[in-house]
Formats: structure tokens, sequence, C-alpha cells
């Protein structure tokens, strides 16, 4: 009997364990009946074991409301707020909820069929990812862009000369929003957590570089208005680009021509150093207002191993070996406080007529296109290469070259090339003035780039007026120096 009971009581609670199971697995089925599947994700976020209303709130919280969030377009430097709802954005999550309760589950089977089925083979994973349902209007996507392009697109524009202020206008950048290309790109951050930045596609065209023929343009229409004659000449060292007005006209050859007996100081000095007095000297002849003559006939000296004729002689060879047909002097200069010649001169074939002049001093000439080409050599000699350095080597170095212009840097004379560019762009020249010709040579170091600029007048008269030379030659840079800073600072 004893056993008996024992054994019903085992019975029982046996009994007891198994509906108590089997009530918790019906406990777990009901919950599993209204839950989604394990596995099953939207957009990469697990909604397992979630009801439709939990689900619901994960779907708001975590994609929703991001994905509600403004996308800021680049359009190059400017940024523009494009709003979901600008387009009509809409996330379909009843749609995903739905999707996602039904994974795994086919048909709907009977409840106590889905329970036997639940005891025997527990919660299978679906292990799938449902993609992200949504929506937007792409006419209303299109129209934004359209607005944008149509708000910040510009043409391009070259270089436009304004002769009546001697100016150019600057050329600007073409650029043009590529909306067909931009719409995928908007429309996958439309659907994207971290990315809600966007460089839209713009394609950017640049004007062509100036050239350098409407400049001379721009200063023929300037010096016709000039009674006498006017030679030009303009380089761009950095592109070899040059233009010359009137080159073939012979003037005096006054101070300009010092810049050749600078460089002939240099080249006769062969590869040693100068010495401090001779570096003086060449100073001098810069910055001296009284003086530069008698400091320039010192340099001759120099040249001529103490013969200033001589060295004369030796300045107008070294010019005809550079090509610079055009210029030489036969005498040294006369000084300021003397009117006499200081010797009987050089004979020379330089003296023959001219089918073209401005009346030269017999003694001294040169031509604008001479001085230009002269200056060339030097500024090119001071960037480490050039004919100077070619042909001279192991005589001039390019710190030689460059001491020549620093020491043209210092003439304190700002009234002719000087006046025509701000004050602060350090110009390396030299001027020169006759009774009835005015003229100034030298490399301009402008924020647009360095150019040489050489400027001669002539006028058929005892007195050359200030008064109407000075206004050319201001016209003339200015204009020369608004070609080559036309774009001077446009990003």
């Amino acid at each position: 009997m004893r056993k008996f009971q024992l054994g019903l009581t085992a019975f029982l609670l046996l009994v007891l364990v198994l509906v108590g199971f089997l009530a918790y697995k019906l406990y777990q089925y009901d919950g599993y009946r209204e839950a989604i599947y394990p596995g099953v994700s939207v957009a990469g976020i697990s909604l397992q074991g979630q009801t439709r209303e939990e689900a619901r709130s994960t779907l708001d919280e975590m994609v929703v409301t991001p994905l509600s969030q403004p996308i800021a377009l680049k359009y190059q430097e400017e940024t523009i707020v494009l709003l979901p709802s600008d387009v009509n954005f809409e996330v379909h999550v009843e749609e995903m909820v739905d999707q996602a309760h039904q994974l795994g589950r086919g048909e709907d089977p009977q409840f106590w069929e889905g329970y036997i089925k639940f005891l025997k083979e527990g919660l299978p994973p679906v292990d799938e990812d449902i993609p992200l349902h949504y929506s937007y209007q792409l006419e209303l996507l299109a129209s934004f862009l359209e607005d944008t392009a149509q708000e910040r697109d510009q043409p391009l524009r070259e270089v436009q000369p304004i002769t009546d202020t001697l100016s150019f206008k600057p050329g600007q950048r073409g650029r043009r929003l590529d909306i067909e290309q931009s719409i995928p790109i908007v429309a996958s951050s439309l659907t994207s957590i971290e990315d809600r930045d966007v460089e839209l596609l713009v394609e950017t065209s640049e004007p062509a570089p100036p050239d350098i023929q409407m400049l001379k343009a721009m200063l023929q229409h300037r010096i016709d208005e000039f009674a006498g004659m006017v030679s030009i000449y303009v380089s761009d060292p950095a592109t070899g680009d040059r233009i010359e007005i009137n080159p073939d006209i012979v003037y005096s050859g006054m101070s300009v021509v010092k810049i050749g007996v600078m460089l002939e100081t240099f080249l006769r000095s062969e590869g040693t150093e100068l010495d401090e007095e001779t570096q003086d000297m060449m100073l001098k002849v810069v910055t001296d207002p009284t003086g530069s003559n008698y400091w320039a006939n010192l340099l001759l000296g120099i040249i001529g191993d103490g013969s200033q004729f001589e060295g004369c002689r030796r300045v107008n060879a070294r010019m005809d070996e550079l090509g610079l047909l055009a210029t030489f002097i036969l005498e040294p200069y006369r000084l300021e406080t003397e009117g006499a010649r200081t010797g009987p001169g050089l004979a020379t074939l330089k003296l023959l007529p001219r089918s073209v002049s401005a009346n030269p001093d017999p003694l001294i000439q040169t031509s604008a296109h001479d001085m230009g080409v002269l200056l060339e050599m030097i500024y090119d000699c001071s960037q480490g290469e050039g004919r100077l350095l070619q042909e001279y080597a192991g005589h001039i170095s390019s710190e030689n070259c460059q001491l020549i212009l620093d020491d043209l840097k210092e003439n304190p004379v700002r009234t002719m090339i000087g006046a025509g560019i701000p004050e602060d762009i350090p110009l390396a020249h030299k001027h020169g003035f006759a009774y009835d010709t005015h003229a100034d040579a030298g490399v301009v170091f402008s924020e647009g780039g360095d150019y040489i600029l050489v400027h001669f007048q002539y006028a058929p008269t005892d007195w050359l007026v200030w008064a109407l030379s000075q206004p050319v030659f201001e016209d003339i840079s200015f204009a020369t120096h608004s070609f080559f800073n036309v774009n001077a600072g446009r990003e």
C-alpha cells in the first residue's frame, strides 16, 4: 500500500510538472503568435520578439526620427538645407511591421496546430532583413535642384577690356549644377541615417588666360592721343608673351642705358664679388638725383680698366654681342655741372641714318625693344635661368642679377611707371629725361605676376612738357598693371 501511494504521488508530481511545462509553453506560444520571429530586422534594426506596437515604436525612434532630419547639400562652398518634407519623403512603418510580423509564418495555422508545431520545433530564427520602405516625389526633388541651379549657376565669362577706364573686367568661372547626376546622390542620402551631407555635382569651367593682344589694343588706343612718338615694350617672363608698339624707333638713350653699364660691371668682374665701393657706386647710379652721371662714369672707368672711353667701347661690344643693336654709348655721360662733352667721342657705324628715329642723341641711343630684352635677360638670370647664365657661365651669377634688380628697386622716382601701380608694389626701374624725350624701363613685381614694361616718349619740340608726358606714363602703367592683375585674388 505504501509503495502504491509513493508511486501515485510521483505520478501526480510528474503530471503536474508536465501540465506546468505545457502551460508555460502555451503562454510562450500565445506571446509568440503576437511577436515578431527571431532573426527578423528592418533596415538593419532587430525587431525579434517585439509586438507590432513595440516594433512601430522602435522604428519611429530609430528610423523615422533620424530620417526626418535636414540634409545639407553642398554647392561648392555654399550649404543648402533640404528638409525631407520638401520632397514629401515618408517612411512606410506599417508596411514594414506587417512584413516583419508575417516572416516565417506562411499561412497562419490553427491555434492548436501551431501550438503542437511550436512544442516540436521551438522558435526557429528567420534571419532576414527587410529593406527600408519609403517614398518621395521625384518631381519635387528635381524642382528643388532646378531652383538651386537657377539661383547659383553662373555662365563662363572671359576677361573683357574696358577701354574708357583703361582696365579689364575679370573673367568669371562658369559653374553648372548637374541635376541628373545629383538626384540619385540626394535620394540615397534621404534614406541614410549616417550620411546627411551631400556634395552636389557641379561642373566648372575656367576663363581662358587673358590675351595680351587685348592689352596691346588698349595701349595703342591710349597713345594714339599723344602728339609725338611712343614706343612700348611689355613682356610676361612666366609665359613668354610679349607685345611691342613701335619697337624700331630709336631714341636718346639717356640714363636708361645705365642698366647696360650696371650689367657690364658684373660681367667684367668675371665672377668675383664686387668690392663695397663699386657696389656703392652701382646703388648711387640709381639713387643719386644729381650725381647719377658721375657714378655711371666711374663704373665706365672700372669697366675700361681706368679709361671711361674704353668702358664705353666695352659696353657697346657687349650690347652688340647680346643682339641689342640699337643701343650704344659713345662717350661718358655729361656731368650736370658741366656743359661741355668729356671727349671727342667714338667712331661707330651705328650713326648711320635710320628709317625711324626720334631725334636721338648721336652719342647715346637705344630703343624700347633693346631695353625690354635687356631687362628680360637680367630678370631671367635672377631666377637662375636664361641666356646670360648660359653664355657667360662663371662671369655672372643669379645673385649678381638679383643685386642689379635690388638696386633698381631703390630708385625713388615713381612718377612714371610707378604712378600707375600701387605704392607697395616693388618696381625695379631706371628712368631718363632729355629735352624732347622721356623714358622709363623696369620690372614690376605685382601680385598677379612679374612683368617688364618699357615706355619711351618723344615730341618734336624743344621741350617735352611734363604735364603732357606724365599722364601717358601713368595710364600705360595703370592699364598694364590692370591686365596682369585682372584675376589677382580671385579664387
